[in-house]
């Protein structure tokens, strides 16, 4: 998980939806996330935050891969 993709399709993984479902839920489509979690592109900032809050999922986190993954609250 040493890129942002990686960490995309961690927390896609851990939640257990296929990139269908992924993808529907945080408002892309799913060639677009294909291609995040390939790391051929990556996530705009509307997309990073629908992940985040969709999945409670910490930006610093998703950008750094620093800290928890997922946010406290």
């Amino acid at each position: 998980m040493d890129t942002i993709g990686g960490r995309v399709r961690y927390i896609r993984r851990l939640f257990k939806l296929n990139q269908q479902m992924f993808s529907k839920a945080i408002n892309i489509s799913q060639g677009r996330l294909s291609e995040i979690e390939k790391d051929i592109c990556k996530p705009s900032a509307e997309t990073l935050i629908s992940l985040s809050q969709t999945f409670n999922v910490n930006l610093n986190w998703l950008l750094l891969g620093t800290g928890r993954e997922i946010r406290e609250e």
